[in-house]
């Protein structure tokens, strides 16, 4: 009996269309690739059940007639190409002729269309292998409506995430279209509930036109003070905004690069982005990005995964020498443009290497929190203080650094905190260690049932794609037991109406957001990363700083806080937060002999 054997339509077709449709944004990136090849100026879409149940996409297009409506559902039919060749010369989005009958080998397809002036419409339905087709009423333009999404393979449900995170994906796709498409009507209901409406930008100056989608779509926050770039070269076109160096979120998931209208993903260009900002990128900030890049259809290649979301370009370092230059020429003449002022410099203080005065506590705050010696040393943390002259052994279970006993000496440019360690140097980041001891304290918090939260009298606004906004609320239970409350707002954005008691700078709160959305990047580890990216970022902003006044007790309080950790030897971030010099290490340092033993 032989052992190969030709697989059946059924079996071959539903493979296939694993290639084509992975989740339903995919299948929802398709249709509406569709429709704007179709010419469309509206494109409506509805979903229900995260887009499992159900999804309708409508547009405006030029329509199909009878015989096109019975030929689309069919493998490999297609209006883009019609021979090989081309495929060098695609100005359309789909060229596969697959992505129809690969949506109806795992979902039941209801596809009605009707050319304009056309006196009658036509539909088609695909219900578990059966095709059936019929007169429909002349609506102008193709809707698609699909139901029951794997509802043939059951195990590919199972591969899907939350309703919430796919909500989010789909919104993405809506978004990347948008943004491409500034002269194209959107409008997308989730639900029931309207998420999206994006009117048409035509007022005849394109990038006038793209500025105005961009800010509809990222929100004011991000969108406003972005640099324009606009140069036509021979075979390609740039246009482009970008962050300045002063204005930056915290976030690399408001990057979006687009080939000839295509959202890709493209190693070479967000190189090429982070090359021209170099090192004068402030740490930690990320810029946001939105690419619109023509080129002449033989210079790229798009065929190189089935979801069309990579590409190859025929010169890549031309690519990359073309996006970093204008990025980095944009930046520079901003940077000349930049209005210079002067603020009166304060007498600055010598530095010293002489213990501060203690901190005082009458104008202390009222917490329950250490905050790393800003005037205020709860109970909790009150420990005895060792002298000088106390010769005692680390106690048991203490790390390795801590050899008492401990002699306070000063603070070295208000950053350093400087002991004398059994006859030896021991040198705090006050920064880094106070960070270290928050870090560790609220992960405790969180572990034993959530971190405490204060209600803010006034909600802080987040500005934010409407993809963003469903992903961060997907995790709202998470981001609860952190100490955050989030809640939908407006047509952009959230409302911030819980931080962690530590926690309470705006600035900050949209910050620790950005980093969120980041944090979410990651599906494999996203709930550890969640919980360590946010609660670092929380303990790095309400440490004790540098250049913060730290007195004598202060010091003492943090140095035993520190003892206590389970790794005090660095802050969350991995920055050192110690450093020391043995007896034996200063005396080979200054080259003598040897130490004299203490008394």
């Amino acid at each position: 009996m032989p052992i190969i054997q030709r697989l059946s339509e059924e079996v071959f077709s539903r493979i296939a269309a694993g290639e084509v449709v992975e989740r339903p944004a995919s299948l929802l990136k398709e249709l509406i690739e569709n429709s704007l090849d179709a010419h469309s100026t509206s494109i409506d879409i509805e979903i229900f059940g995260a887009g499992k149940t159900s999804l309708r996409v409508s547009d405006n297009g030029v329509g199909m007639d009878a015989d096109d409506v019975k030929l689309c559902l069919e493998r490999h039919a297609t209006s883009k190409i019609a021979a090989f060749e081309d495929l060098d010369n695609l100005h359309t989005f789909g060229f596969r002729g697959e992505a129809l009958y690969a949506i109806a080998a795992v979902a039941k397809v209801t596809v009605t269309s009707a050319q304009k002036e056309s006196k009658t419409g036509w539909r088609v339905t695909s219900e578990k292998g059966r095709i059936t087709d019929g007169p429909a009423p002349a609506v102008a333009g193709t809707t698609v409506f699909v139901r029951d999404l794997f509802y043939n393979t059951p195990a590919r449900l199972e591969f899907l995430k939350s309703d919430g995170s796919e909500r989010s994906k789909l919104a993405a796709v809506i978004e990347e279209a948008a943004l491409a498409n500034p002269g194209v009507r959107f409008t997308y209901k989730s639900e029931g509930r309207q998420v999206l409406r994006l009117e048409p930008e035509d007022s005849g100056d394109f990038f006038h036109d793209f500025d105005m989608r961009v800010a509809a779509v990222l929100g004011d926050d991000l969108a406003s003070g972005l640099l324009p770039i606009d140069v036509e070269r021979p075979g390609v076109r740039v246009r482009m905004l970008v962050s300045p160096f002063d204005k930056m979120p915290s976030s690399r998931g408001f990057q979006y690069f687009f080939v000839n209208k295509r959202p890709v993903a493209s190693k070479i260009l967000s190189t090429a982005l982070y090359k021209a900002y170099g090192d004068q990128r402030p740490s930690g900030k990320q810029p946001v990005c939105v690419a619109l890049l023509e080129l002449n259809p033989d210079a790229f290649d798009a065929n190189v995964h089935p979801g069309k979301r990579e590409v190859r370009f025929k010169d890549d370092g031309e690519m990359f020498e073309i996006v970093s230059g204008l990025v980095a020429a944009a930046l520079a003449k901003a940077k000349a443009a930049a209005p210079i002022t002067l603020a009166p410099m304060p007498e600055p203080e010598p530095a010293s290497v002489v213990a501060d005065a203690p901190a005082t506590a009458s104008n202390a705050p009222a917490s329950d929190h250490y905050l790393g010696g800003r005037g205020f040393i709860p109970e909790p943390f009150k420990q005895i203080k060792l002298s000088a002259s106390m010769a005692m052994s680390a106690p048991d279970g203490a790390p390795a650094w801590y050899t008492p006993p401990f002699r306070y000496v000063g603070q070295i440019e208000r950053s350093y905190l400087l002991f004398e360690a059994n006859g030896g140097l021991f040198i705090l980041d006050q920064h880094a260690a106070a960070e270290r001891v928050l870090y560790e304290k609220l992960l405790g918090e969180i572990e034993t049932g959530g971190a405490k939260s204060q209600k803010l009298m006034i909600p802080v606004p987040v500005d934010l794609p409407a993809s963003a906004v469903r992903a961060v609320l997907d995790k709202s239970d998470r981001l609860h037991k952190i100490g955050f409350e989030v809640a939908a707002f407006g047509k952009n954005g959230l409302h911030v109406t819980a931080v962690p008691a530590l926690f309470y700078q705006a600035d900050d709160v949209k910050k620790l957001i950005h980093r969120i959305i980041d944090s979410l990047s990651d599906p494999v580890h996203e709930a550890e990363r969640l919980r360590h990216d946010v609660t670092a970022t929380i303990a790095c902003k309400a440490a004790v700083k540098s250049h913060d006044r730290l007195g004598e007790e202060e010091a003492y309080k943090l140095l035993d806080a520190l003892r206590d950790c389970k790794d005090g030897s660095a802050c969350p971030h991995g920055r050192r937060a110690m450093l020391s010099l043995n007896r034996d290490e200063l005396a080979r340092r200054f080259q003598r002999p040897g130490a004299v033993p203490l008394a």
